[in-house]
């Protein structure tokens, strides 16, 4: 376990690929498999056969993103399979870094073991499995989504200081969603600003955020070569279309209102659609029925779409509420749980497409009769409204993911973590006045903001429940703690490898040395000696390098960590005491004292720890004699207070912090040795600032409530 040259406090150490990981990834690929030889080839729409014609011609329409025809067309040229293949790929591939992303923060087997469980329901969920062989662009346009999810959960917990790979990562899913669909163009860059935003806020590393720019604009032209260079060609029809569909389909619900309309406005009405046709072929709930009709004529020029416009708003202005409950109706599919209307949701063959292409498209399942049993299965799920609504309905995944939200906020006592439903609420307000039908693809991606909170939330419910059995279990032996020692060294070069090699020699106990920036060669004596080292680029000071071993500590699931110093004073020895007094007697933080049951010489440094200790003694009734020193031992409880509060220091005032918050401190008798090499940075009038500081941060914490 080398390792060395680490940049930041996230330590941004290569997390090594786990037997989880590739169980995960196995479990949706090898399923999701068995279902396309189930549904052989993949389903396909008109829209995804019109998007194979036209990368087989090489004539692209903008009535579908390029890059995603190019994408389909293309793969399909391979096989029909193929495409279908490569979407079950790419979403095993995100939903695999997700779930190892978030045990980032919790590497516990039981949320190993809920994060496969959960990935298994997944799987078996009808609408993942079938959307996942489906020839629809929103399906990787979702799948983008749910990668700046993970990317958005990222920067939250690591206050937004991204990996040069998630900077990429984070380009590549903000660019993919503008280009995967029209409405996703917003979604994109307001996601990617603010994430931008943030990291400059919190990290002030221009130079980071310049490699943002960079991969976003990167990746973005590289999405865009294939519109450069295939032969692209827009009908008028689609642009028809794309500009009056919206208000044609309201029309509608107006004309049905009778409002009274004028002679000329009834003339212009018939030139576009009969009056009648258009009242008697009006359905909230989808639109086809008017925009795709054969009485259906298209606006072809400024002067009549001038006409049209000027009678839909005034009419509009005269029925708000008749245009209001449209709205309202035509997207319930996002507010309301049971269903009010009608829904496209999945597809279980190709029969319209087939019929249209003389059979080219048919399904020909592999899996003949396991065909039959998903159908069976899928219909079973369609059928029983009160799953219909847990597996199908968005609006029940939205309800979710605020529930999930708003615990997570509450536990994590952080209101930015609302910043992952944003996402979702772009996608639906754009989608709101822009959808001609409640089609559930366009709102895919509230069900996987549904799945990435419920295993966030997972992930804390485990924590805490770990961390309270943790605090409950007073006879633990020796062995059934992890024990991380933390040796943080600063110009330590003379002393360090004797430390180290104290550490080894007199216990079984993993170490980490923080080497903080030193000016002298301690770097190269733990390189040397092949010592386990995180190595600053920056001199950060004490706090900082305890922050890190304890964020190291807490990553990595340790039971115990312990601030041993580097300078040599300190002795390995006791060690296994400070471990035992946390094991026996419930202890959160065991100080090794010089003090506890020994008195000492009279010395400037007993008078600096006597006068802090008399400070804490007044501010929360506790004796402690010897709150300066730097050998401490903290549990699991006290690891997390460190990893959420990056204002803990290794200092006596964060104990006054440790037992405002209830928390057991004791003191375990130690020796020290004098220091052999080097001097203490503390000279008289240092050590006298020192004291006065650390009293005034003790009176100034008292105001910290139990409740906190």
């Amino acid at each position: 376990m080398k390792m060395s040259n680490i940049k930041s406090s996230k330590t941004k150490e290569k997390r090594k690929i786990e037997k989880i990981d590739i169980i995960i990834f196995f479990v949706v690929v090898a399923f999701w498999s068995i279902v396309l030889l189930a549904f052989f080839p993949g389903m396909l729409s008109s829209d995804s056969v019109d998007q194979i014609n036209q990368a087989k011609n090489n004539v692209y329409t903008t009535g579908h993103p390029i890059i995603h025809t190019f994408i389909e067309g293309n793969l399909a040229k391979l096989g029909l399979w193929v495409p279908s293949a490569f979407q079950i790929l790419v979403f095993a591939f995100v939903w695999t870094y997700t779930c190892k992303t978030i045990r980032r923060y919790n590497n516990s087997k039981k949320n190993k073991i809920f994060q496969l469980i959960f990935t298994i329901i997944i799987c078996f969920i009808p609408l993942n499995f079938m959307y996942a062989i489906t020839l629809w662009k929103d399906i990787l346009y979702t799948d983008c989504i749910l990668l700046l999810l993970t990317l958005t959960y990222i920067g939250i917990k690591e206050k937004y200081n991204y990996s040069d790979k998630e900077l990429i990562l984070i380009g590549l899913s903000t660019a993919g969603i503008m280009k995967l669909r029209y409405n996703g163009i917003p979604i994109g860059i307001i996601m990617f600003l603010i994430l931008l935003i943030l990291n400059i806020k919190n990290n002030k590393n221009l130079k980071q955020a310049l490699k943002c720019i960079i991969s976003f604009i990167i990746i973005y032209i590289l999405l865009c070569l294939p519109q450069w260079f295939v032969n692209v060609k827009e009908t008028e029809e689609q642009k028809s279309r794309v500009l009056t569909s919206t208000q044609i389909y309201c029309m509608g619900a107006i004309l049905n209102a009778d409002v009274n309309l004028e002679e000329d406005e009834i003339e212009t009405l018939n030139n576009i659609m009969p009056i009648e046709i258009w009242k008697e072929n009006y359905n909230c709930y989808n639109a086809f029925s008017i925009l795709y009709s054969k009485e259906l004529k298209l606006i072809e020029d400024n002067e009549e779409m001038y006409k049209f416009n000027k009678i839909f708003l005034k009419y509009a202005m005269q029925k708000p509420k008749v245009v209001l409950k449209h709205f309202m109706e035509l997207n319930s599919i996002w507010w309301s749980i049971p269903e009010r209307g009608g829904l496209y949701s999945i597809v279980i063959n190709n029969d319209g497409q087939s019929q249209v292409e003389n059979g080219k498209y048919n399904t020909k399942p592999i899996l003949k009769q396991l065909n039959v049993e998903l159908v069976n299965y899928i219909n079973t799920t369609l059928e029983n409204k009160r799953v219909y609504e847990i597996m199908y309905r968005p609006a029940f995944a939205i309800l979710v993911s605020i529930i999930c939200i708003l615990y997570i906020c509450w536990k994590e006592r952080k209101k930015s973590y609302i910043l992952i439903l944003l996402p979702m609420i772009l996608n639906i307000g754009i989608l709101s006045f822009l959808i001609i039908s409640q089609d559930l693809r366009y709102y895919y991606s509230c069900h996987l903001t549904e799945y990435i909170l419920i295993i966030i939330t997972a992930g804390i419910l485990f924590r805490q429940h770990n961390d309270k059995n943790k605090d409950n279990q007073k006879n633990k032996t020796k062995k059934d703690s992890k024990v991380l020692i933390i040796i943080p060294a600063y110009n330590e070069a003379k002393n360090i490898e004797k430390t180290v090699n104290d550490v080894k020699s007199n216990t079984n106990y993993d170490y980490i040395v923080v080497n903080d920036c030193s000016k002298d060669n301690t770097k190269e004596v733990c390189e040397k000696n092949n010592f386990n080292v995180i190595s600053l680029p920056v001199n950060y000071g004490l706090t900082s390098a305890i922050q890190i071993g304890m964020k190291y500590a807490y990553t990595n699931n340790y039971d115990i960590a312990i601030q041993f110093d580097g300078d040599g004073q300190h002795q390995a020895k006791y060690l296994a005491k400070l471990v035992e007094e946390i094991e026996k007697n419930n202890t959160n933080v065991a100080i090794g004292s010089r003090f506890a049951t020994k008195k000492k010489p009279f010395s400037m440094r007993m008078l600096g720890s006597r006068v802090i200790s008399l400070a804490i003694r007044l501010t929360t009734s506790k004796k402690i004699k010897d709150p300066t020193s730097g050998m401490r031992a903290y549990d699991r409880k006290a690891i997390l207070e460190f990893n959420e509060n990056a204002s803990l220091t290794p200092e006596p005032d964060t104990i006054v912090y440790m037992l405002k918050k209830d928390m057991k401190v004791t003191e375990v008798q130690v020796e020290m040795k004098e220091r052999e090499f080097g001097e203490s940075y503390l000279n008289p009038i240092k050590s006298i600032i020192y004291m006065t500081s650390m009293i005034f941060s003790i009176l100034l914490i008292r105001n910290i409530t139990r409740k906190d």
